[in-house]
């Protein structure tokens, strides 16, 4: 007995698989006798209950669930999404291995220089060695660690360059270490504070100063008669006129050195 037609409503209508039977008559047919109900049925009858109803039911097109109910809902699921549409699940459980498989092939395909370096192998080592899928870089002989992209060669010249900058740099600061002011006699980079560990370098004299010493050489103020470039602006060594003072948080070793420095303050003014 179908209980969706019980309830009201079934969405196979004729095609049900149930026997359509209102409440009023099982009920009436509940209250009569075992041996007349048992005597009402007919051999034949038993035989065709009990064969099998073969029920053809094809897929469904553009049918639209009737607002019913969850009843409603779910006959209309087991019908719109019958088992002849197993081959829509089947395709779409292979999407994603066949999507796996095309960034595979797409992968192998793509250039050399578009592959990253391991960043395992640059910091040293790599645990997976040969079988590792990125690409290992050079040895840079400045920074001992293996960073040179092999395809790339714009961005290994700008590695080099980078690591010969850094290491210049690093070299300076090692000099500047040990190099004394001429006025309070303290090593520059020694001070206490980070705003006193500067040199105050002057444009036409190769003297070290610490920046607080030179820039308070400079700001006294001229007594009457004193001619302000040959006292205030002067060395206070050589007595050669600077009419500027660079800070610096390094010595330079060249006059070279010494001109980048001035070139590199100039650009930030």
């Amino acid at each position: 007995i179908c209980t969706f037609y019980q309830k009201g409503v079934c969405f196979y209508g004729s095609r049900c698989r149930y026997d359509h039977v209102k409440a009023s008559r099982l009920q009436a047919q509940t209250h009569l006798p075992s041996s007349e109900t048992s005597s009402s049925v007919s051999p034949s009858s038993l035989n065709s209950r009990s064969s099998p109803i073969a029920i053809s039911v094809g897929p469904i097109q553009d049918v639209k669930p009737p607002a019913l109910g969850h009843i409603t809902e779910l006959s209309y699921l087991e019908n719109h999404f019958s088992p002849s549409d197993g081959h829509i699940w089947s395709h779409t459980y292979e999407d994603p291995f066949a999507f796996n498989v095309e960034l595979d092939c797409s992968s192998s395909v793509a250039s050399a220089s578009d592959q990253p370096i391991c960043a395992f192998a640059a910091a040293g080592s790599c645990p997976r060695g040969d079988s590792c899928p990125h690409v290992h870089g050079d040895l840079c002989e400045i920074c001992g660690k293996h960073c040179l992209h092999p395809y790339r060669p714009e961005e290994r010249e700008e590695h080099i360059q980078q690591c010969q900058r850094n290491k210049k740099h690093l070299e300076a600061l090692r000099r500047s270490q040990e190099i004394e002011c001429c006025v309070c006699l303290d090593r520059v980079l020694s001070k206490p504070t980070p705003a006193e560990r500067k040199f105050g370098l002057l444009s036409e004299c190769d003297h070290p100063f610490c920046i607080s010493c030179i820039r308070n050489w400079r700001s006294n103020f001229a007594t009457s008669g004193m001619d302000v470039n040959s006292t205030l602006r002067a060395c206070p060594i050589c007595r050669k006129l600077s009419y500027f003072v660079i800070p610096s948080v390094i010595w330079f070793s060249s006059a070279e050195e010494k001109q980048e420095i001035i070139n590199s303050y100039k650009a930030k003014l």
